[in-house]
């Protein structure tokens, strides 16, 4: 009967320690991650100290379609020259020898708190490239925000970007952002976040599609329907995720966070106040 009693007593133990235990290693996972994310600011203000102009989000989106991530320009930044070193700018990501770098797993480009645990690519022209876990923000998108000339081949000189002006962040199609173009000011303004879908196509590290623009009425971590693939800001961490500024500093952006104040945070030069 003690031995019973014991064993009971253990069990109770055990049910209270365990959320305890899975909550302190969700926040050392969280905290890997966000140092990830600054030192991928880090990377970012330094190659603008270099070139005096933040990575072009997608190089090569217009014909010939080279979907060259901004990912790939900060190698240099991240101590993986060698990477960069053999990478070809004027060849496709997904074609040699630009595949087999890409198919390299970077850590920094990873969140340790992603459940599925698949690191390389299974489908689509990115086969057998390494997965990341965030995105660049291009900007805000939804109805009064899509430019309705972009690719109209009607007009002399249609816009290079989906987005008006003031619905655009800083990760462009083909474009690079200076500072000075973020009037709304660099520490309101973010450049990187945590994606909400990811271990999926578009999300290789290589490639260029891994820029995306929030939904105007959708909040972070929005739940998705089954088989629904959003490129929206989300994380497997409790209650929100996080941000990379273009201060560099990281910020984790609660679920509830207003969806104004979101928007705003997303552009530019908006010409809202956080």
């Amino acid at each position: 009967m003690e031995l019973l009693v014991v064993i009971a007593v253990i069990g109770v133990l055990v049910a209270m320690l365990l959320p305890a235990v899975q909550a302190a290693r969700e926040a050392a996972r969280r905290t890997h991650c966000q140092s990830n994310l600054h030192q991928i600011g880090t990377a970012l203000l330094n190659y603008e100290q270099q070139h005096k102009e933040l990575p072009i989000g997608i190089i090569g989106y217009a014909a010939p379609q080279l979907l060259i991530s901004w990912n790939v320009q900060l190698l240099p930044f991240i101590e993986h020259e060698s990477l960069w070193e053999q990478y070809r700018l004027d060849l496709p990501s997904y074609e040699p020898p630009n595949r087999e770098l890409g198919s390299v797993v970077l850590s920094i480009f990873l969140c340790p708190s992603t459940p599925n645990d698949k690191l390389l690519s299974t489908t689509s022209s990115w086969r057998g490239l390494a997965f990341t876990d965030y995105g660049g923000i291009y900007g805000v998108e939804g109805e009064g925000r899509n430019h309705p000339d972009f690719g109209n081949p009607d007009i002399p000189d249609p816009p290079k970007q989906t987005l008006h002006d003031d619905s655009l962040g800083v990760m462009l199609y083909d474009e690079p952002v200076s500072l000075q173009q973020i009037t709304d000011g660099t520490a309101h303004t973010a450049i990187v976040a945590e994606a909400l879908s990811r271990r999926i196509p578009t999300m290789e590290w290589a490639n260029g599609h891994n820029i995306f623009a929030q939904e105007q009425s959708t909040p972070i971590n929005i739940e998705l329907g089954i088989d629904e693939i959003a490129d929206e800001i989300g994380s497997p961490h409790p209650g929100g995720a996080l941000v990379t500024f273009c201060d560099g500093h990281v910020a984790f952006l609660g679920n509830d966070l207003d969806q104004n104040t979101l928007n705003a945070l997303l552009t530019r030069s908006g010409g809202e106040t956080p």
